[in-house]
């Protein structure tokens, strides 16, 4: 595949897949939250998670929050961001780019609000969410599992992978609250897969060892982690060898946790891991996706 091809479907596959993460995320932590709570540590943790600048003068209330990270288009981390650029990337990609796919993107686009009211929230937040999976559903259900897919597949995977991990390495998680842990399994859509799983009753070690080691759960760290490196293997392997190889270490080293000390393991899983995976989303960018096209 051509590498502005290659681009422009790993990007739409990370735009998509952050639109989902960050609506998960302000819906749990803040269209869901009592609006009289005034917290500005949890809008700097929220920033943080999801890659947003914090900039000295930033207004951190919950309101201010969720405007800026849900529809301003100033905001490279803002789901409105991500929805721009998942259509816009998915028109440069026309030629591999299924109809229906550019349609979805296209429409959801064409619909995003410029103004949400606070008891609008979380309405909007599950609208985003809906938009999110049928674009995903088109890819999975019409792609062929080729190069285009797994670009995609890779733009996905890497995208839930770090805002997973950087959250697991917040101060958004108390690591020994169950409270806590019940919550990031809500904020990574993860909560209902757990509760059916244990159904009389979890501790904080249960959720800590779903969240991070459970190898069929699309939430984990190490579902995440494997299907990365599997996409990158086939893909840019040879092109990012040391990326790669650091991305591999970091997936052995959570591969090493277990049950019992996935609790006390979560901080330093995380941030290797969201360290990992942003240095191989940079090494894409700087080394593959910029690399001349072959001559012909």
């Amino acid at each position: 595949m051509l590498n502005r091809l290659a681009r422009s479907v790993h990007s739409v596959g990370g735009a998509v897949e952050r639109t989902d993460v960050v609506a998960r995320l302000l819906d749990v932590h803040l269209a869901r939250r009592d609006p009289s709570a005034d917290d500005p540590g949890l809008g700097r943790d929220l920033r943080t998670v999801v890659g947003a600048a914090v900039p000295p003068d930033a207004d951190l209330s919950p309101s201010a929050t969720l405007d800026a990270l849900a529809l301003d288009r100033h905001e490279p981390a803002s789901i409105a961001a991500a929805v721009a650029v998942a259509r816009d990337d998915a028109r440069r990609a026309r030629d591999v780019v299924s109809t229906e796919l550019w349609d979805c993107l296209n429409t959801t686009r064409s619909r995003l609000p410029r103004k949400i009211v606070g008891e609008k929230a979380h309405e909007f937040l599950g609208w985003v969410r809906e938009r999110s999976a049928l674009a995903v559903g088109v890819v999975d259900g019409d792609v062929s599992r080729d190069e285009v897919w797994e670009f995609f597949t890779l733009g996905r995977s890497l995208a839930r992978l770090t805002v997973t991990a950087r959250m697991l390495a917040s101060d958004l998680l108390d690591p020994g609250s169950v409270t806590s842990w019940a919550t990031a399994l809500r904020a990574c859509g993860a909560g209902e897969a757990f509760h059916r799983e244990f159904r009389h009753g979890s501790t904080s070690a249960d959720a800590a060892a779903f969240l991070l080691l459970d190898e069929h759960s699309p939430r984990s760290l190490l579902f995440l982690a494997r299907r990365s490196e599997g996409c990158l293997d086939d893909l840019v392997g040879v092109h990012l060898a040391d990326e790669v190889q650091a991305f591999g270490a970091a997936r052995a080293e959570l591969e090493t946790v277990t049950p019992e000390t996935a609790v006390d393991a979560a901080r330093t899983a995380g941030s290797r891991l969201a360290a990992a995976a942003e240095a191989v989303t940079a090494a894409l960018d700087r080394r593959v996706f910029t690399a001349p096209e072959p001559a012909h």
